[in-house]
């Protein structure tokens, strides 16, 4: 009878204590599938970044290329070129810098 009577409130704070665990072990994969999105969009604005630095490279190139057209042609038919290609990098940069603001905050 003793034993009856201590056994039944060890079942029932067994049975309380895998309830709670059940329920925290939810929470937890809920919060790893949260941080597993949040990684996944972070990844996804690194590559996009990474994809504006490559076009700002490019766009360097061109502004390289169209300044040194000014060895062997009219300066007057090279400086729109110029121009051009340093607006290129400008607004290259710009997309770049923004690229990577959306990361950060991606992270956050």
């Amino acid at each position: 009878m003793k034993i009856a009577r201590f056994s039944l409130p060890l079942i029932l704070l067994c049975l309380f204590v895998a309830g709670c665990d059940r329920g925290r072990t939810e929470e937890l994969e809920n919060r790893v599938a949260e941080l597993e999105a949040q990684l996944n969009d972070v990844r996804s604005k690194l590559d996009d970044a990474e994809s504006e630095v490559e076009s700002l490279k490019s766009a360097t190139d061109e502004l390289t290329s169209a300044v040194s057209d000014f060895d062997y042609e009219n300066w007057r038919s090279v400086v729109p070129d110029v121009q051009q290609a340093a607006a290129n990098v400008e607004s290259t940069a710009n997309d770049v810098e923004s690229a990577i603001n959306d990361a950060k905050n991606a992270a956050n």
